[in-house]
């Protein structure tokens, strides 16, 4: 049986934080695969968002202020706070990617697996 406080938390962060992928351009675009919910099992996804080249992470709900905050070698990551939470988009030199959203408010958080291509 579904817990009908831990749907309704779901359905509330998906629209607080658009996980209805809608199409985005900018100089770095990432598809994520995979989507593993806090306490859930993890499930196919097709959430996209993209990276500008000021470093904002750019969501269908929201552009996120971030910056470039860490570079180790070919890898990147890209951090920012918004009023949905706290956001982490890290890139490996061959385009794997994590996206994690961290909302307090919410007691949630939320983990996507792709990739990331440049187009710009």
């Amino acid at each position: 049986m579904t817990n009908p406080n831990a749907v309704g938390r779901i359905v509330r962060y998906a629209i607080a934080v658009g996980l209805f992928a809608l199409p985005v351009v900018a100089d770095t675009t990432c598809t994520f695969q995979t989507e593993c919910m806090e306490g859930e099992a993890c499930a196919e996804s097709g959430f996209t968002l993209a990276i500008d080249a000021g470093g904002d992470i750019i969501t269908p709900a929201e552009t996120i202020t971030a910056g470039e905050a860490l570079s180790s070698g070919e890898a990147r990551a890209f951090s920012g706070a918004s009023s949905s939470g706290f956001h982490l988009v890290s890139i490996a030199g061959d385009g794997a990617a994590r996206y994690s959203a961290h909302v307090p408010s919410a007691g949630l958080t939320i983990l996507y697996i792709g990739t990331c291509t440049e187009t710009g």
